[in-house]
């Protein structure tokens, strides 16, 4: 559509010329008529020419296939007006030193072209408009990848990830491809925590912070720190779960709120803790474990201790092992309100391969 418009002007425009020019030649009817063909015919050549330029480029500013948003078509109307009264101010004074015949067309031209490049510009420099105001274009309901300079199996890191440490064992396992994207802020956030006075928060951070580094070693991921900002929420969760929903990748975590807000608002998660239940060794009645007893059972003579996974064992005739790791055989197994609670008996030396009771401080 633009091509034609700019080459009805032209058309437009050399026709009157030739006419003007075919009166000047002759002066009958025949001459002017000539002429105006004559005009009308290169005007069309030289009107898809000068049109198909003027696309490419003004194409030049956006090569993106846009799906216009309301922003972006608020900035292109914007820019739209700008360079329309631009171009109409460039016009006025053609037409006060051509005569009419010319200088009018040349004004729409001038015009039309100032509004189209205007409409494209507007439209590929949204962000950049509402930024001067200090707004953002992009909301959680209306997100737009911001383009792909990462890989497709790429994932959206926080602090929590980090802080955790096993991130390391599942990419050395080849269970986590691809890019891990950091974003300023939660690499700000692991660097606070780095600088804390508390001796036990400091070792944390800058145990993170060192394995930032060995992972952007390792040959199957690459760590990458984004500089994008979400400038419309102020919780570091929320700016997660935003910029998640904006590039369109998955988002790790060892944050169970904030995988179950990741999860609710349409942000592919994987949660670090559930990987790593789900890859303890499964322990079922009649097993021998090694186990800590770790205090007394509410009944005479019981230890307590505690699986990998966090089930509680009541062991009899242990109470006197508290503090001290056995070998003992599992067996019955209750289901409460608190969770898995299994039942268990000292092991013999043949089950656990050592002594009856094998402790050790």
């Amino acid at each position: 559509m633009f091509v034609e418009i700019v080459r009805l002007m032209i058309v437009v425009f050399l026709t009157a010329a030739g006419y003007r020019l075919g009166g000047g030649v002759g002066e009958t009817d025949m001459a002017q008529l000539l002429g105006a063909t004559v005009g009308a015919g290169i005007g069309y050549v030289l009107g898809g020419v000068v049109g198909r330029s003027l696309s490419r480029a003004m194409g030049r500013l956006d090569s993106r296939d846009l799906a216009y948003s309301a922003a972006e078509l608020l900035s292109g109307a914007f820019f739209a007006v700008v360079f329309t009264l631009v171009g109409a101010l460039m016009g006025i004074p053609m037409i006060l030193a051509l005569s009419r015949d010319w200088g009018i067309p040349l004004a729409a031209l001038t015009t039309w072209v100032g509004g189209a490049t205007g409409w494209r510009l507007g439209l590929s420099r949204s962000r950049d408009l509402f930024g001067l105001v200090g707004l953002t274009p992009t909301t959680l309901s209306s997100a737009r990848s911001l383009g792909k300079e990462y890989s497709d199996a790429a994932a959206l890191v926080d602090s929590s990830s980090v802080l955790d440490g096993r991130i390391l064992e599942i990419v050395q396992s080849g269970l986590l491809t691809g890019d891990l994207l950091v974003p300023r802020f939660v690499l700000d956030e692991i660097q606070s925590i780095a600088d804390a006075q508390d001796l036990q928060r400091r070792r944390r951070g800058r145990r993170a912070l060192e394995l930032l580094e060995v992972l952007d070693r390792q040959q199957n991921v690459g760590v990458r720190i984004l500089e994008d900002e979400v400038p419309e929420v102020e919780a570091v969760d929320a700016k997660l779960v935003t910029l998640g929903r904006r590039l369109g990748v998955r988002l790790l975590t060892a944050d169970q709120p904030l995988a179950k807000v990741a999860a609710l608002q349409g942000v592919e998660c994987v949660n670090l803790r559930r990987l790593a239940e789900g890859l303890r060794p499964l322990v079922v009645p009649g097993d021998v474990v090694d186990l800590e007893i770790v205090r007394a059972g509410s009944d005479p003579g019981q230890g307590v201790g505690f699986l990998a996974d966090g089930s509680l064992v009541v062991v009899g005739d242990a109470e006197s092992l508290v503090g001290r790791e056995v070998s003992v055989r599992l067996g019955k197994e209750v289901t409460t309100s608190r969770g898995r609670m299994l039942f268990a008996t000292l092991a013999t030396v043949d089950e656990s391969g050592s002594a009856a009771v094998a402790a050790r401080r």
